[in-house]
């Protein structure tokens, strides 16, 4: 009876492996198959974005052919005159900041003194 039981056990255990072995096996395949996909997947998502990349470009480039026929196309380049004035106020800010900052760096304000602290009021 012993050995009965000492053959089955054995036998279970060599099925036991030999099942192990051929489940590794076939996962390794699944996993195989698996990565393909990735990978085509991955090639199709760049592929599409290629051609979206390329669409762009055209688009873009239709807008520049397009952006010069404007309405404005009799009128000269260059600035406006609300454009230029508001340049004049801002050289005459940047002057006035600046003799600002020459007056205060070559006379430093006097210290004020500190008056006396007050005194306690008695409880």
């Amino acid at each position: 009876m012993q050995k009965l039981i000492v053959v089955a056990f054995a036998a279970l255990c060599l099925i036991g492996t030999s099942s192990l072995v051929l489940a590794e096996e076939a996962m390794k395949g699944e996993m195989g198959n698996m990565k393909d996909e990735m990978k085509a997947e991955n090639d199709a998502m760049k592929g599409d974005m290629k051609a979206s990349k390329e669409e762009m470009k055209g688009k873009t480039k239709e807008q520049e052919k397009t952006k010069g026929k404007t309405k404005d196309q009799g009128k000269a380049k260059g600035k406006t005159k609300d454009q230029k004035k508001t340049k004049g106020k801002s050289k005459e800010h940047k002057e006035k900041t600046k003799t600002h900052k020459d007056t205060a760096k070559a006379a430093p304000a006097a210290p004020t003194p500190m008056s006396a602290p007050a005194p306690a009021a008695a409880p």
